[in-house]
């Protein structure tokens, strides 16, 4: 895989998770989050089974382990996100979720791995270009919702590092699948834990079937195994600027399509600024013009001025 098939597959992958706030917002929202994360990365794990059969028996030794820390992360992200979305509108959360775009690199500093400087600048322009399409205003108070996405980012933010780690090591297929079984896993055991007669306090209707669905396959089954594959040929910060465009096509999917009753969220001239920087920030991080020898060098002419 090249670097631009990489980055084609993440922004299919960041369309994927910006669309999942659309339809975790249509989940009854007594259902709970370990109910949710069990349901969806269960349903991905049958689809696993029958597609990747062949492959299950690869599953041992090193790859499991590392499969479950990963899982681990992943659940205590997701729990803090559904918390999060079910809360805040699912433009805001996932302006929040884009807050990657910081800890990441913080994250990095501490590992001493340095961003470029076309990184930082394109940091820069898509934390500008975030607050415009937040919905967060300063001097307001904050809602719990927007402190839950907050903790889930921080996680996801250590998922991304430790994922480039892994998949450098391992099949990327393998430790996508693993990581699914272990997160369906996890969630179902803390979920008996709050209520032991689990998928029987559920009301399934056609609605959350389906979303439940659509969550499992384009959010989970589709999206893990594409991340695993790309950050295998993509570094941390690549992954993260790619996925910083997710409040971008949120708020283009939260204006087409409803809920489940029928709302769709509003759209200001203040928003498509924001998304139109966010977009140029994107690009100036995917490039490396900043970081050509030269750049801003006094022209050879004037140096004995």
């Amino acid at each position: 895989m090249t670097r631009t098939e990489a980055n084609i597959v993440l922004f299919s992958i960041t369309l994927c998770w910006a669309s999942s706030y659309i339809f975790i917002k249509n989940l009854p929202p007594t259902l709970s989050s370990f109910a949710y994360m069990t349901l969806t990365a269960g349903v991905a794990g049958i689809i696993f089974i029958f597609v990747f059969f062949n492959k299950l028996r690869e599953l041992k030794g090193k790859l499991l382990i590392h499969s479950g820390i990963m899982a681990a992360i992943i659940c205590v992200s997701l729990f803090f996100e559904r918390l999060g979305i079910a809360n805040i509108p699912a433009s805001t959360a996932s302006f929040v979720a884009s807050l990657n775009i910081v800890f990441v690199p913080l994250l990095l500093l501490l590992l001493k791995r340095k961003p470029t400087k076309n990184n930082l600048f394109g940091i820069v322009l898509i934390l500008l270009g975030l607050i415009p399409t937040s919905g967060v205003h300063l001097g307001h108070s904050l809602d719990p919702g927007v402190l839950y996405m907050v903790a889930s980012c921080i996680f996801m933010s250590a998922y991304i590092i430790i994922a480039d780690n892994f998949t450098k090591k391992y099949d990327p297929l393998l430790l996508g699948i693993g990581q699914m079984f272990f997160i369906a896993i996890i969630a179902y055991v803390i979920w008996y834990l709050e209520d032991p007669k689990t998928f029987l306090t559920v009301t399934y209707t056609n609605e959350m079937l389906a979303n439940i669905f659509l969550l499992a396959f384009f959010a989970r089954a589709y999206a893990y195994i594409m991340l695993m594959y790309s950050q295998k040929y993509a570094n941390p910060i690549s992954v993260t600027v790619i996925a910083s465009t997710e409040p971008v096509v949120t708020m283009v999917l939260a204006l087409l399509i409803p809920n489940t009753y029928g709302v769709t969220e509003s759209f200001t001239l203040m928003k498509l600024i924001g998304a139109g920087i966010i977009v140029a920030g994107a690009i100036c991080a995917g490039i490396s013009f900043l970081d050509k020898p030269g750049f801003l060098q006094k022209p050879k002419f004037l140096e004995n001025k």
